[in-house]
């Protein structure tokens, strides 16, 4: 008979303090406030929009949780750090800002080296800014902590998305790096990297029979919210104890080609975009 045979797995992060970067705007950050806050942790969600932190502070608070907010812009870092720096109960990091809108697609030969600057500092340089000032607490402490980097699969390389590929890719090595300097104060840190996932800024229905991307993804529908949260708990518990330096791809399975395509046509199906950068 096995010694576990009788334990109930549980997810229990109680009396844990999570720092969510992106913690509001109703998509994946609040969806990571929400579930740390299921599993028992407090909240401190940092956003550049007010209004979207109140509504998940308000969420937060309707789960028995507190929830601190501030409103941050990712570009200035000193604020963020500051900020960060008035929380030192935090043991818990997700940083989840990042992303590319179409004005920071460009073919390579003409790409913008603003856009490029602009696309490292919102996914890559705030993420060294959070995790450092965060675990230079911790260190000082001599307490233990968990962190999350929510990556891309774009990481591995897109057509028109070289800023934002490079800056994620930059991402995950940083991650590596951290793991391997931080492990032995007990620090943990991985990366998770969504495929395509619903959020209120794609508008798209989840159950929509006309999504092509959809069905070029193994499980066959694009993710939610959600998947990304339940992913991020599950590598801040103890359950990933012995976890630290990966990058868990949340993709819903290896693509039938739709990401992975390099021909433009193919990867850019929405017909005004695509027009902008055929020639």
């Amino acid at each position: 008979m096995r010694d576990d045979a009788d334990m109930t797995i549980e997810i229990s992060l109680t009396g844990r303090t999570a720092l969510v970067v992106g913690g509001g705007g109703g998509g994946i950050g609040s969806s990571v406030c929400h579930r740390l806050a299921d599993a028992g942790a407090d909240i401190v969600a940092l956003s550049a929009v007010g209004a979207d932190l109140k509504t998940t502070q308000a969420e937060v608070e309707q789960r028995g949780q507190q929830c601190a907010s501030g409103v941050v812009d990712v570009h200035d870092l000193e604020t963020l750090r500051s900020t960060i720096e008035n929380h030192p109960e935090v043991d818990l990091v997700v940083n989840v800002v990042g992303g590319v809108t179409v004005p920071h697609w460009h073919r390579l030969h003409d790409y913008p080296i603003e856009s490029f600057d602009h696309l490292l500092t919102t996914n890559l340089r705030y993420a060294f800014t959070s995790c450092q000032t965060v675990a230079a607490r911790l260190i000082a402490d001599a307490r233990p902590g968990a962190m999350v980097n929510i990556s891309s699969i774009a990481s591995k390389g897109q057509p028109l998305l070289a800023g934002y590929g490079a800056a994620k890719a930059g991402l995950d090595s940083l991650t590596r790096s951290m793991a391997m300097e931080w492990g032995r104060h007990g620090i943990r840190i991985n990366n998770v990297a969504p495929g395509t996932v619903n959020t209120p800024r794609s508008g798209r229905p989840v159950d929509d029979p006309d999504d092509s991307l959809a069905k070029g993804i193994t499980l066959g529908r694009r993710g939610t919210p959600t998947d990304i949260a339940n992913a991020c708990v599950y590598l801040l518990s103890d359950l990933a104890g012995y976890i630290t330096g990966q990058t868990l791809d949340v993709d819903g399975g290896p693509s039938r080609g739709a990401l992975d395509e390099h021909d433009l046509p193919v990867f850019v199906t929405n017909p005004a975009i695509r027009a902008r950068f055929e020639s």
